[in-house]
């Protein structure tokens, strides 16, 4: 599901929200302080590497990007 994280230019504060449709992105509140003053962020991408995927093309590699 696609979360994403904004940020309120007015209060300051940090949200998360699901976001189905890009065009919900437009009609975003504040959950805080009501404001449609707000800036999506680039949120961090965390992967635990499980010792059971260790023979998966596909697995994680326990980095964190910041």
């Amino acid at each position: 599901m696609p979360i994403y994280e904004f940020s309120c230019l007015n209060c300051g504060k940090v949200f998360e929200k699901l976001v189905l449709k890009d065009k919900e992105i437009y009609e975003l509140r504040c959950p805080y302080c009501n404001s449609k003053n707000i800036k999506k962020l680039i949120s961090n991408f965390y992967s635990n590497k499980d010792s059971s995927l260790k023979n998966s093309s596909c697995s994680g590699g326990g980095f964190r990007f910041t």
